[in-house]
This record gives structure tokens, C-alpha cells and sequence, in this order.
């Protein structure tokens, strides 16, 4: 019978490694660690666990890290994975099946990305689906983004991991003419939800290597892309986001949606309306990819009050993102604005309780109320936002519009709530001596 190896790279894993290695125990028959300078007791615990683990000088390289853990393993298979993933428990019984398939040299797993936003951005957001997984570790997340990458391989000395960042074994197998299938299986992957200091610096590392990438390759239009979705995704570098999607484009027109999709974000963001459909008009997609494309181009029009074609745009990407409440959330108050009051309203009111955790679709039906002079139903919305995302800004958005209606008792009640959270924020406090004034002058009459 086949063997199995497990092949990983840690360092300060020690709060997440228990249940990754625990997701593989009963199918791997031997595991072995690259401890690439921990500090919080990493390299015991696995030892603990079973794992043979040996130091690795870290060198802004993961591919040559994959590689030493992947080659110190003697097994006949190898899986890779992180401390911060786990397999799904459906493996334990698949997996011994894949690898008497004598046909095969390497599988495709999922790799699901969990997401604390409800929403993703730039290429990859029509991939993001709503969280509905009962994992704990997940609980969470508020949505995530499946991926496809090779975990699980023959090992050959000529099938190695290929790229500093974003590593790929793919190429590798590829050019021997080798085999490779999806595995129907998936890894659970949670490392992006973690805090905003902490993605912030990955953010930052992730930003040298993928530079010192470009750097070994520089006619890669993929390190490009990684490049760019870093820089502009996550660093909000607009003008070097730019640079490297139009690279990548250069080198490789036909080759992907997603730099055409970032690129067409990126410039929404910094209201290049016309350049974005300029961008996206150049291009055909299809599936999901197609359904984003319309959507971006929605979002174009809308801001360039062109209302009519932004409705069709919406409508063309709902007919290809059904269940996505972006769209229909947007397409909702579109509607509304076009004077389309009961269709827009129905539509915003459906992406909310269909996704009651994501802040713009409460801001939207904010908007939409506003704009129909419903204030009762916009202050009533306002407060719910409020509430479930509390932040001086909303918590004065809803005093606001109460004080509109000359409810100062409401305004007040609001606004003490709001003091509670935030009792040093100054425009709350002045909006309070607003209202008590204007509170103490109707009790005078």
C-alpha cells in the first residue's frame, strides 16, 4: 500500500498545529516539519504530536522551505499544508483511494480561504461565497473564497515547488507530462482571519517577497498579478497597482479575468469610471467571471449617473451571480433612484435578510428610504445599523435623521447610547448639547 507523508513549514505555530496535524493523523504514516525559527515551543509540541522536526535558516524563500520539508519525508506520497489549515474529515477515507491510482501523479485540493468581510475585492470577488461552514475555527468568518492548488503529489526528484511567494509544484509535474486530477477533497484554511496588525505585516512580507519574485522572473505575468493584488488590495497602492496589472496584461492578454478584474476595481476606486469600462469593454469572460465584469461596469455607470445602463449591467451580473446581495442590493437602489420604488425596494429589503452582517446593505436601504422621504423607515434602519455595527459615524447618521423629524427624544436616546461606546468623540458630544438645547427650549414653551 502506497505511503504518506506530511510536509510542512512552521514557525510559532504552537496555538493551531494540534489541530492541523490532528486532521491528518490517521492517513499520513510519517510527518516532518521545517521549524524555521520558533519561539513559543513550536518544535516540542511536535515532537509531541509525532512529527520529526528539523531547524531551517529561513531565506525569504517558501518554495526552497516546501522543498527541504518535502525532501527530508521518505514516504512514496507527499501532502502539504500549513499550521493554520486543516483537512476535512471526508479525507481520511478518500485518500488511500487516490493513491493507488497508479494514473495519477498529483491531486488538486480546495483550498478554503475563510474571510471576516462578507465580501471580497478585486479578481478574485466573484469567487467569495457567504460562510456556512460548521467548523469552529470558522465560526467567524463571514464568508469564503474557494481555491484550487496541488497538496498532495508523487514524490520524484524532479517534482519540486517553483516561485519564492505564491509557490506552485504544478509547473514541475506539468513538464514531466504527468497526471493531475482534482481530489474532490478540502483544506480549511484560516490564517486570514487573524488581526489587522497581524495581516497588515503579512501584507508587508508578502509584498518583499512578491517584488524579490518579479526580481527572479520578471516576464512571470502571475508574479505580476500577485504584485498587484497586494499592493493595490490590500495596501491601497493605486498608482504601483497599475503598473503591475497593466504589466501582466502586456505579457499575457488572454492569460486570466483577474487583472482585468483588479484593474477594474482599482479604477472605480479612484473614479476612473470611463477607464474602468474602457478596460472591461476590451475584454470577454465567461461563468462568474463574465457575472463581475457586469458588475464592476455597474458600478461605473451608476457613478456616472448613467442609471439605465447601470440597471442592465446589474441585471446581466444577477443573471450570472444569483445569490450574490452585492448586486442585488445595488441593482435594488438603482431602481430606486430610476423611480422604480416598489421593485427597488424589494430587492434591497432581499439582500438584507439575506445578509444581515454586511454594512453596506444597511446602507443602502438607508440611502433608498432617504431618497423616498420615508424618514420613520430610515431612522428605524439607521438605528439597526447602529446597533449591529457601531461606530460615531452611524450612531450620528441615526440621531441625525430623528433630529430631522424634530424627534429629540429619540435624537437624545440615541445619542447617550452612542456616548456609552464612545464618550470621548466629539462630534457626538456636540450633537448632544444640540439636542438638549433644542430639547430645553421646547420644554420652555
Amino acid at each position: 500500500m502506497p505511503t504518506l507523508g506530511l510536509a510542512m513549514i512552521v514557525k510559532n505555530g504552537a496555538k493551531t498545529l494540534r489541530d492541523c496535524i490532528s486532521s491528518v493523523a490517521e492517513v499520513t504514516d510519517q510527518i516532518v516539519i521545517a521549524d524555521t525559527g520558533s519561539s513559543d515551543g513550536t518544535p516540542q509540541l511536535a515532537r509531541d504530536l509525532g512529527a520529526e522536526v528539523f531547524d531551517l535558516p529561513w531565506q525569504d524563500d517558501f518554495a526552497q522551505a516546501r522543498n527541504a520539508a518535502a525532501g527530508a519525508l521518505t514516504t512514496d506520497w507527499v501532502l502539504v499544508m500549513d499550521d493554520d489549515e486543516e483537512l476535512e474529515p471526508q479525507a481520511r477515507d478518500k485518500i488511500p483511494t487516490l493513491l493507488d491510482n497508479a494514473r495519477v501523479s498529483g491531486y488538486y485540493f480546495t483550498q478554503r480561504n475563510y474571510l471576516a468581510s462578507g465580501f471580497g475585492s478585486g479578481g478574485h470577488a466573484h469567487r467569495v461565497k457567504p460562510n456556512d461552514s460548521t467548523i469552529p475555527r470558522a465560526a467567524r468568518a463571514q464568508a469564503y473564497i474557494d481555491l484550487a492548488s496541488c497538496r498532495l503529489f508523487r514524490r520524484h526528484p524532479e517534482v519540486y515547488y517553483v516561485g519564492r511567494v505564491h509557490e506552485l509544484v504544478e509547473p514541475r509535474i506539468h513538464a514531466l507530462g504527468q497526471e493531475l486530477e482534482h481530489a474532490g477533497l478540502v483544506i480549511h484554511h484560516f490564517g486570514i482571519l487573524c488581526s489587522a496588525e497581524e495581516r497588515r505585516a503579512k501584507d508587508e512580507y508578502y509584498r518583499k517577497l512578491g517584488w524579490l519574485k518579479i526580481k527572479d522572473a520578471p516576464n512571470d505575468p502571475q508574479a505580476w498579478i500577485e504584485v498587484g493584488q497586494v499592493e493595490y488590495e490590500q495596501l491601497k497602492n493605486y498608482s504601483v497597482g497599475i503598473e503591475c496589472f497593466q504589466k501582466a496584461l502586456a505579457l499575457s492578454p488572454e492569460r486570466s479575468p483577474v487583472p482585468y478584474l483588479s484593474l477594474g476595481n482599482l479604477y472605480l476606486e479612484i473614479h476612473a469610471y470611463d477607464r474602468a469600462l474602457e478596460l472591461l469593454s476590451s475584454v470577454t469572460m465567461f461563468g462568474r467571471a463574465a457575472g463581475e465584469k457586469e458588475h464592476i461596469s455597474g458600478d461605473a455607470l451608476y457613478n456616472l449617473g448613467r442609471l439605465k445602463e447601470a440597471r442592465s449591467a446589474y441585471l446581466r451580473s444577477l443573471a450570472l451571480l444569483a445569490e450574490d446581495t452585492r448586486v442585488l442590493s445595488k441593482l435594488g437602489l438603482t431602481e430606486v433612484r430610476m423611480g422604480l420604488k416598489k421593485n427597488g425596494l424589494a430587492r434591497l429589503t432581499r439582500a438584507l435578510r439575506a445578509n444581515p452582517d454586511e454594512f453596506q446593505l444597511h446602507d443602502r436601504i438607508i440611502k433608498a428610504y432617504l431618497l423616498l422621504d420615508l424618514m420613520p423607515q430610515a431612522a428605524e434602519a439607521a438605528e439597526r445599523l447602529a446597533s449591529g455595527f457601531p461606530t460615531p459615524a452611524a450612531v450620528l447618521r441615526a440621531a441625525s435623521i430623528h433630529a430631522q423629524m424634530k424627534q429629540w427624544e429619540a435624537a437624545h436616546e440615541v445619542i447617550v447610547r452612542g456616548l456609552q461606546l464612545f464618550p470621548q468623540n466629539q462630534k457626538l458630544l456636540q450633537f448632544k448639547t444640540e439636542v438638549d438645547q433644542e430639547t430645553n427650549q421646547l420644554a420652555q414653551t
